[in-house]
This record gives C-alpha cells, structure tokens and sequence, in this order.
C-alpha cells in the first residue's frame, strides 16, 4: 500500500503555552517570548526572549513560535537568530547609554543591521517587526521618544530603501525598563501587504505626528504552502489619522472594527467572509496603558467575541498619550 500523502502546513505556528509546560529545550523551538518586569535576552540561548512587559491576568503564558523542521541558532554581530530553511527569527537588544540616550540613533543602528543581517542570512523578505523601548512619552528636542524612534527607523529604511508596499506589519509599544529591544520574523518570499480602509496609511500620517511617518503596513499577509498566515500590526482606536474617544471601552470597541476591516481587506475566504470578525483569530495580544483598565479590556472582549481567542493582556504605553489600548492580532 502506498503511503498516504501528507498534508502541507505552514512552516511555523505560533501559539501561548502554560510556562509550566514549555521544555527548556526543543529542537523545533524558534522563539519562546516571555512577559514580566524585566529586559533580557541571552546570547547562549538565542530562541529566548524576557520582555518588561507585566502580564496583567494571572497564570500568564508564554508565547511560543515552533517549526516544522529542526531549527539552528546563534548570535553574530550583535543579532540573535534561530531558522529553518523557510524562516529566520531574529533580535537585537541594545543598550541605549552606548548612544549617549538618543534614541533615534540607537533605532537608527538597529535596524541599519537588522536589515542587513536578515538579507545576510537570506530571508530578504521581512513579515513582522516588534519594537519595544522605555519612556515612550518623554521628550527630546522637542520630539517625544516614539517620533525620535520612527526618525531612526525611516532613515535606515530610506538607506535600503523599502518602498511603502514593502514595509512589515509592526508593533511599538513603551516599556518601564531600560533597554531597546527589537525583534522580527522574515522569509524567503515576500508577504502582501494589507492596509485598512478605515484608516490613512501609517505612511502618509500628517507632519504633526512627527518628522517622519511611522514606517510600517497595517497587516501582512503570507500565503505559505499550508495554508495563510494574517500578521496583524498593533491596533488602535484611530480612524483616518485622528484618535477617537477617550474611554477604555468606546476605544476597545473602535479597535474591534479596525481589526475586521483588515481582515476584510485580505479578500481571503477565512477572513473576508462578511459574517468573520476576530474571534477568527489565534492570538490576540492587547497592551493596557493602565493596569486597572485591564478589566475592562477583558470584559469587552468577552461580550464582542465569541469565542474569546487565546489573549495575552500586558502592561504597555501605546504610541499616543491618548490612546488606552492597542491590540495585536494573528490568524495562523
């Protein structure tokens, strides 16, 4: 009898695991994320990742990103990887008194060797970017620390240079610990990139949003042998470029919609289906600017989504100093 042909799936998933029960060690293991009160990262254990980013629910899990295949890592110049032969999962953790605390040139220097080191390796195709930084509000030369990162960012982009169609999805969100830490998931193949037609392009956000606009797609998606892959930018209460409300639960309800009107703008069948919202998802990642908000979080989740997807909620400023909540998302 002949052998029954297998099933192709994706090369990775991405799922959030009992801590518990996460080995120290697997050799299918290409990154394990996890959330507290500090930044750290090990050059020996290039796969794991500590985030200063306090889970607000108890009994928090661990994010974990597995293979297919066998997964090989290392760290050289400065950037930790684990890859496949598909994939390359990448990171850098800077400290930012090396750059006398300018922030936009620690971004700068970041991502000038991120973007060289992914093509390096060749994966030239970035799909996912997390930036991660302290006192996102504080202010320098009259920018505050977001704006001085999006300069940093967009003058490494510019050198490459990356068109807008060719920007990742991505998250930036403040963290109450020292530290820079940045990390990406890139390809072979490219992904297309998905914008919202409820918002204006990240891209083309007016000057008063800083110097340089925040340099990132609204989604990317990957069409990968097993099936697509949606990677979700954190998403807030803004329609056009402007926030709207000013209360937990009117700005969670905004984000619901944005977070549909992507999965709409893919035109895939999964998603796109009129009756489809984020409850098709499979992980949703919300940063609470305050912990008390956190219950409330929840509670709207809950009564908009049924089933809830598997949610992590910590504790991270947003980009601007009036929004609440940001929420990321994942169909994989």
């Amino acid at each position: 009898m002949e052998p029954m042909p297998q099933t192709p799936s994706p090369p990775l998933s991405i799922r959030l695991e009992d801590p518990q029960r996460v080995p120290e060690h697997d050799p299918y293991r290409l990154a394990r994320i996890r959330f507290g009160a500090a930044n750290r990262s090990d050059p020996t254990c290039p796969d794991t990742l500590d985030l200063a980013l306090p889970p607000l629910a108890p009994n928090a899990p661990v994010e974990v990103w597995r293979a297919t295949e066998p997964v090989h890592g290392g760290f050289r110049d400065g950037v930790g990887y684990t890859c496949t032969q598909q994939v390359l999962f990448g990171w850098m953790h800077l400290d930012e008194d090396r750059f006398g605390d300018d922030l936009a040139a620690a971004a700068e220097h970041a991502y000038a060797r991120l973007l060289a080191f992914h093509r390096e390796m060749g994966f030239p195709a970035l799909l996912r970017v997390w930036n991660y930084f302290p006192r996102l509000h504080e202010r320098h030369h009259g920018l505050d620390r977001y704006q001085n990162f999006c300069l940093g960012r967009h003058r490494a982009l510019e050198r490459i240079p990356l068109e807008e169609g060719d920007l990742p999805a991505a998250t930036a969100i403040g963290t109450r610990a020292p530290g820079v830490l940045i990390y990406f998931l890139a390809g072979r193949e490219p992904g297309r990139q998905i914008e919202n037609p409820r918002q204006v392009s990240a891209f083309h956000y007016p000057a008063r949003y800083g110097p340089r606009s925040p340099s990132f797609s609204r989604a990317t998606l990957r069409h990968w042998s097993g099936g697509p892959h949606l990677y979700i930018s954190g998403t807030a209460s803004i329609v056009g470029h402007e926030t709207c409300h000013d209360e937990v639960s009117a700005q969670l309800r905004e984000i619901l919609a944005n977070l549909k009107a992507v999965m709409r703008a893919t035109g895939e069948p999964p998603l796109a289906a009129p009756e489809a919202g984020p409850e098709r998802l499979s992980l949703l990642k919300a940063y609470v600017r305050h912990a008390a908000d956190a219950q409330w979080v929840q509670a709207g989740l809950e009564a908009a989504l049924d089933p809830v997807p598997p949610l992590l909620l910590l504790r991270g400023d947003v980009c601007r100093e009036d929004l609440l909540v940001e929420i990321e998302g994942l169909y994989a």
